[in-house]
């Protein structure tokens, strides 16, 4: 017997034939919940309420992330109720993925623009009696004055090709990539587009660009829709290695994500999104295998092997990218299970091969990427801090959006003063914010050596159970409290743990000591907003002279820009991968003592 869930305020019905959880409702239908556990009831992020109806009995572990107060107001988490009957639900708004405010702006050294995909206009002898030639014998013989003759003709270029010579009376823009024919369009001026995307584990930084003189002309973020399937890459792997038939879903649900922002940013510049001649894509390894259709089980499993480190030119739409009809998709090579193209991008954003300074480049996410330079040789290794700068796995954490604490500070009598996105109402705070604060109360005295709160400092509060917490803002009439729990500094320790441990290993490995590091170049949105005396204080960073540390944005973004435009970046980043060195943490000698020593202040 069918029955219907309703979804409020969206208005947004599912008939359903089976029971199933509100979190799997919510998916079905295309809503977009938290989920940073993937589903698993820990992170306590789906918040949902019963208008009618009811789910299940109520669980143990939601009755401690909800609360008395909240059970009893008809708040469930959508990932442990189950539905077997009509229902109407509402959905509060920091239940859904919240607006972010994206950093898809990279820095990047000067470069020439020399695109693989170009334009050829010609104009061709009509067919005659005593010209009997067809259609691509004539191209061929009229492109051997431009060295064209060779390049080749795929079907689909061909189904086309005819007509459109005739509609424009012998007189065409073809377009190519050097090694084969594209598309046809009308004689006329024409400046074919690029689509440069950055396919991170949370967002998508998506770029227009113009293939022939390498200037963006709109650029689009994107929360990356995987993360309904969770926030951090083992759970969407966990996930496929349950049921590997989501892993079609997984690639459909980032590449309709890409198709929209590519038409979004078209229409806005009166362009066709079929005038998209070539497009990079770069990610983490696990996301290159996602968007790829590649099989991803064995990067689950050590020794986390991908299915290849090759660079990749597919058919866009054999992936179902709504481009130019033909045209090719260039994919970078990852460089292990779990250091991907975006970090060969970032590297070569910002001139690794260029020189032989010592610096660490630090690509913090979900997954942190952290590479040493040291003369020649070039040391990379992938941490898995986990995305509690981001926001996950923090009671009242978030990512940088409106409403979002960005910034702390807390005078010597433990008061604090918030620095709030957008507005005075705070409903949470982002990661740049949990620095400040975490840096602020190890500054004054209330967090000690070993990350605990004073428990006999008057600014520490203890809930019902007893443990302690610090406000960060006291409830009031619109204002919910907002608090860090010792299991949220905890989070945030472990985090920094693993980065510190990934930076001590790797200059223990090439025998450098910190003193000799020339530059510290810091990438990802967290990078950007973070601010580095804070991170220096907490030990997320080693003590260095702060005029060392650069932040340069989305380089990962940047990167795949300079790769798109210019087949001379892209010979530079194959060379740049082959010198590479990965290693793999977990196994290198005293690992658990480095990450130890890295949690401390």
């Amino acid at each position: 017997m069918s029955f219907i869930i309703e979804f409020e305020p969206l208005g947004i019905h599912l008939i359903c034939e089976a029971p199933l959880t509100l979190l799997d409702a919510a998916r079905q239908v295309g809503i977009h919940l938290r989920s940073e556990c993937g589903g698993k009831g820990t992170c306590g992020k789906c918040r949902v309420r019963f208008i009618s109806g009811k789910g299940n009995q109520i669980k143990s572990d939601e009755k401690i992330l909800l609360g008395e107060s909240q059970i009893k107001g008809g708040y469930r988490l959508a990932c442990r109720t189950l539905v077997n009957r009509t229902a109407q639900i509402y959905l509060p708004p920091d239940s859904l993925l919240e607006k972010q405010i994206f950093q898809i702006e990279g820095k990047y050294a000067e470069f020439q623009p020399r695109p693989a995909v170009q334009v050829q206009a010609v104009e061709l002898t009509p067919p005659s009696f005593s010209d009997l030639r067809s259609d691509l014998k004539r191209l061929s013989d009229t492109t051997r004055q431009f060295g064209l003759h060779e390049i080749q003709s795929g079907l689909g270029f061909i189904q086309h090709f005819g007509e459109q010579l005739r509609r424009s009376k012998w007189r065409v823009n073809l377009i190519h990539n050097q090694r084969e024919w594209l598309y046809t369009f009308p004689p006329g001026d024409f400046h074919p587009l690029g689509l440069a995307v950055d396919v991170g584990s949370t967002k998508l930084a998506c770029y227009l660009m113009n293939l022939e003189d390498g200037t963006t002309l709109a650029a689009r973020g994107e929360i990356n829709p995987q993360i309904v399937y969770g926030e951090d890459i083992m759970s969407r792997l966990s996930v496929i290695l349950k049921n590997p038939d989501h892993a079609k879903e997984l690639q459909k649900l980032v590449i309709h994500s890409i198709n929209e922002a590519a038409q979004s940013m078209c229409q806005s510049l009166h362009r066709n999104i079929q005038e998209i001649a070539d497009v990079c894509l770069v990610g983490n390894t696990a996301m290159h295998h996602f968007f790829l259709g590649l099989p991803s089980q064995p990067l689950a499993v050590s020794p986390f092997i991908p299915a290849t480190n090759s660079s990749l030119y597919p058919r866009a739409a054999d992936l179902g990218l709504q481009v130019m009809p033909n045209a090719r998709v260039y994919c970078p090579p990852p460089i292990a299970g779990f250091v991907g193209s975006d970090h060969l991008a970032f590297l070569l954003a910002a001139g690794f091969d260029g020189n032989q300074h010592k610096r660490l480049g630090i690509d913090i996410g979900t997954n942190t990427e952290i590479a040493l330079q040291h003369n020649q040789r070039i040391v990379s290794v992938s941490t898995a801090s986990g995305p509690a700068f981001e926001g996950a796995h923090i009671r009242y954490g978030m990512r940088a959006a409106p409403g979002a604490i960005e910034h702390v500070s807390i005078d010597e009598n433990g008061k604090p003063t918030c620095q709030v996105i957008g507005q005075s109402t705070a409903i949470g705070i982002c990661g740049s914010g949990i620095l400040d604060a975490i840096a602020e109360l190890h500054r004054v005295g209330l967090l000690n050596s070993r990350g605990r709160l004073d428990k006999n400092h008057p600014a520490i509060k203890f809930d019902p159970e007893g443990k302690p917490f610090y406000e960060l803002m006291p409830a009031g009439d619109s204002q919910p409290r907002i608090t860090l729990t010792q299991h949220d500094i905890d989070q945030v320790l472990l985090a920094k743990g693993a980065i510190r441990a990934g930076i001590e290993i790797l200059l223990d490995y090439l025998k450098i000591n910190v003193k000799q590091i020339e530059e510290v170049i810091v990438a990802g949105a967290f990078g950007s907003y973070m601010n580095p005396e804070q991170a220096i204080q907490i030990g997320l960073l080693p003590d260095i002279s702060i005029e060392k540390v650069h932040a340069v944005g989305n380089a990962a973004g940047a990167g795949a820009r300079m790769m798109l435009v210019s087949t001379e970046m892209r010979h530079r980043a194959l060379a740049l991968a082959d010198n590479i060195e990965y290693l793999e943490l977990t196994i290198y000698p005293d690992f658990p003592l480095f990450f130890a020593r890295g949690i401390q202040f």
